[in-house]
């Protein structure tokens, strides 16, 4: 199973001390989850304009989904600046997400080839990724959302 893979990365990051301490301050994660929103709502624009930059679409996405992993890594006082480590948090912590180890690690890669090997994010790119990474945005807006409520 992919997603047990995700637990040995976990566990290996956990090992290493990635993972630091948190507070969890309830008033600051509303001001960056209401700031997310409005980003992804702009995202969302922008990819249904006329000509658009698919790498810029993909980076704003992406972006946003880690933030927000990032927020509700804050519910269990855990912060961490590895992206992989964050995704392999977030799929050991909240399994009933059910995020997809493989899907999380194919968007760190196209992220990563982006930014740091001058690979450019194409139409068919995005469009192989572009339903999940909506899932996935509104799957975590909703679990922070209702961790707030609590």
């Amino acid at each position: 199973m992919l997603n047990s893979i995700a637990k040995k990365f976990y566990e290996h990051f956990e090992a290493d001390g990635l993972y630091e301490e948190s507070s969890l301050e309830r008033e600051v994660v509303q001001q960056v989850l209401t700031m997310l929103q409005k980003d992804y709502e702009f995202a969302k624009q922008v990819r249904s304009e006329k000509s658009p930059r698919w790498r810029i679409i993909f980076n704003a996405h992406y972006d946003i989904f880690r933030e927000l992993c990032d927020l509700l890594m804050l519910f269990n006082r855990k912060k961490t600046s590895n992206h992989q480590a964050v995704f392999a948090f977030i799929v050991v912590h909240f399994p009933p997400l059910e995020f997809d180890w493989e899907i999380l690690e194919c968007i760190r890669k196209m992220r990563n080839g982006s930014k740091y090997e001058g690979k450019d994010i194409s139409p068919a790119m995005w469009k192989s990724i572009e339903l999940q990474f909506d899932l996935y945005i509104v799957a975590v807006q909703k679990k922070v959302e209702e961790l707030l409520q609590e």
